[in-house]
């Protein structure tokens, strides 16, 4: 049986997407920014729908953003709305219809980060499988002072004890340089039940999922930390710069691309930026400070820039674009 069959008929996943933007400084949610044209929720979606998990498997946790959410999706998923922020655990909750008599293995993610691949999905389903565990999540080993997330607590054999989330660390704690990634895989009819023992007994009085793992660990079930070799896995996007951050790793991996697989070649990459939902053929030459936007076709054996932006719009093969207008075609 392959992974997609697996997947298929045992597994549910929810995405928990119902934050607000204050860090984003923005009238709009968060998920809903686009990184190389694409939203930030589409790129978990792909990565989950990838991963083997049906889109009709997937619940999305949305709040004042549902009907946003459901404009920029266009997907067969599931919708359901958390009236209160109140935390991840209380968000969860919130996908109580869709959970409350599932019997298998829930994949649950935050809506706001784009790193998350299916490779790494794939990885810990295998793991969680092998292992037979009632919980396992992505962890995160920084080689700097972490960003402020949960911090994983182990014991003198590596076992996993829990997760302290940072405002609630201690100075030890904080120390630790591995963090949760906020990507769990749970037996769900173990962990279902649990959840309405989490409290708010914290510094922002919020119900975290985190506080899950405690629950189990007490009850003796199994619980593992599968560390990504990425640290990036772990990084969600709560702001202006780690979104031009989150451009700038997409863009350059698309640009290497480009090159090496489909032959176009790129002068001053640092310089040049080509969204997802483009074509360009073999032996065009993309030339400095050029922008390309999703939904631009360009042929072969073309000349692109340099000081050019281009947005829908379709270059035959043989031309040469290389003026300082904005070149732009909306669409109707």
């Amino acid at each position: 049986m392959t992974m997609k069959d697996i997947t298929k008929h045992s597994m549910k996943a929810v995405i928990l997407a119902a934050g607000k933007s204050k860090r984003m400084k923005s009238g709009f949610s968060k998920v809903l920014h686009k990184i190389m044209g694409k939203e930030i929720i589409n790129f978990l979606l792909d990565s989950i729908i990838e991963a083997g998990i049906d889109e009709s498997d997937i619940c999305i946790v949305c709040g004042d953003n549902l009907n946003d959410v459901q404009r920029i999706v266009k997907r067969n998923v599931k919708y359901t709305v958390q009236e209160q922020q109140l935390g991840t655990a209380d968000a969860l909750m919130a996908a109580n219809d869709f959970i409350r008599e599932f019997k298998g293995d829930l994949l649950v993610t935050v809506g706001d980060n784009p790193y998350i691949t299916p490779k790494e999905l794939k990885k810990l389903i295998a793991h969680h499988q092998e292992k037979r565990a009632e919980c396992s999540f992505i962890s995160a080993v920084f080689p700097f002072t972490p960003p402020p997330y949960g911090r994983v607590i182990r014991d003198e054999n590596r076992n996993v004890l829990g997760v302290v989330e940072e405002i609630d660390a201690s100075p030890e704690q904080l120390a630790i340089r591995e963090v949760n990634s906020s990507i769990y895989l749970f037996k769900n009819e173990i962990t279902y039940p649990l959840l309405s023992l989490i409290d708010n007994n914290n510094a922002k009085s919020e119900y975290y999922l985190t506080d899950i793992i405690k629950l189990l660990k007490d009850r003796h079930f199994q619980v593992e930390a599968v560390p990504t070799d990425d640290y990036f896995i772990s990084i969600g996007i709560n702001n202006r710069w780690e979104l031009s951050e989150a451009q700038k790793k997409f863009n350059e991996a698309h640009l290497k691309y480009l090159s090496l697989e489909k032959g176009v070649t790129i002068l001053q990459p640092d310089s040049v930026t080509v969204e997802y939902g483009t074509e360009i053929g073999q032996d065009t030459v993309i030339y400095p400070n050029t922008y390309i936007a999703t939904g631009t076709i360009i042929g072969s054996n073309c000349k692109i820039g340099p000081f050019v932006y281009l947005e829908n719009i379709k270059i035959k093969d043989n031309s040469t674009v290389n003026s300082s207008a904005i070149i732009t075609v909306k669409e109707e």
